[in-house]
């Protein structure tokens, strides 16, 4: 009963094996730059080798993906804001909503601590109040 109330809430996911249509898309195309590395993550490569870095979703809905962690081996050197402008890309061509809780991820210090990590998500379009922000898809021009 609980979880029934916090999945409305949304605060727990929906559990899913098959992504849907707009998620799987979204999920099939996010592949081509990031392929899976296991646990619901992507690791973005770096044309000459290594990485810029990964995203780990959760499955929410046909439509919404939540960033659980989105992290980089060299913080402070674009190579986030260069992961969330092809998500955000991704996420907008495929109609797919995307929710996140601002918590900073490494070792202390942080890079960005939690009021610059969310301005740092606000610049990308996400919004919300307090820690869980929430970007909707852009509408493309055809």
């Amino acid at each position: 009963m609980i979880r029934s109330i916090l999945r409305r809430m949304a605060i727990v996911p929906e559990k899913r094996t098959t992504p849907a249509p707009n998620v799987g898309n979204f999920i099939t195309e996010l592949q081509l730059v990031a392929p899976a590395a296991g646990r619901g993550a992507y690791a973005f490569a770096k044309p000459g080798g290594g990485c810029h870095g990964f995203v780990q979703f959760i499955i929410h809905s046909d439509r919404r993906v939540v960033i659980h962690r989105l992290w980089t081996p060299e913080p402070r050197k674009g190579n986030g804001s260069m992961m969330m402008r092809s998500l955000c890309d991704l996420a907008d061509r495929h109609d797919v909503e995307m929710a996140l809780k601002v918590t900073p991820l490494g070792r202390k210090p942080y890079p960005l601590s939690r009021e610059q990590l969310k301005s740092w998500y606000e610049s990308f379009g996400f919004g919300g109040e307090r820690w869980k922000l929430l970007r909707m898809p852009r509408v493309l021009a055809t």
